[in-house]
């Protein structure tokens, strides 16, 4: 019965302690600590009730005027620009270039020249030596 009285004793001087520790260190904490907190708690936040309503500016009515005129400019300019034209080949048309251009080019490639399988086997008796080995 003794032990368990000195056992429980000690566990609770234990425990006293480290809750000092804590106060401390809660005393001690930087002062970013009590926003942080607030963030991980998620209160602080503003409601979506305060979000001011916009209205009647007329700086922004005038600046949507100028955009609305730069955009029809923009268009315009895309629109006159020779390199936006359509096509005027047919697909029959772009075919043929393909197959003319693909003939030029198979045309200059040289003939393959691959290794006989003797050219191989003696290369490969060149690097096939004994190793030694422990």
């Amino acid at each position: 019965m003794r032990h368990v009285f000195f056992v429980t004793l000690i566990a609770v001087a234990g425990c006293a302690s480290s809750m000092d520790r804590v106060r401390e260190l809660r005393a001690a904490a930087p002062d970013w600590y009590e926003e942080r907190k607030v963030e991980l708690a998620g209160e602080g936040y503003p409601s979506i009730r305060d979000v001011p309503e916009l209205g009647g500016y007329p700086d922004l009515q005038r600046d949507l005027g100028l955009s609305e005129a730069e955009t029809i400019a923009a268009l315009n300019m895309f629109q006159n620009d020779p390199r936006a034209e359509p096509t005027t080949e047919t697909p029959d048309e772009m075919l043929a270039w393909v197959v003319a251009t693909r003939r030029a080019v198979m045309g200059r490639l040289p003939a393959p020249d691959f290794m006989t399988d003797e050219e191989v086997a003696a290369i490969k008796a060149l690097f096939d030596t004994p190793r030694g080995r422990l």
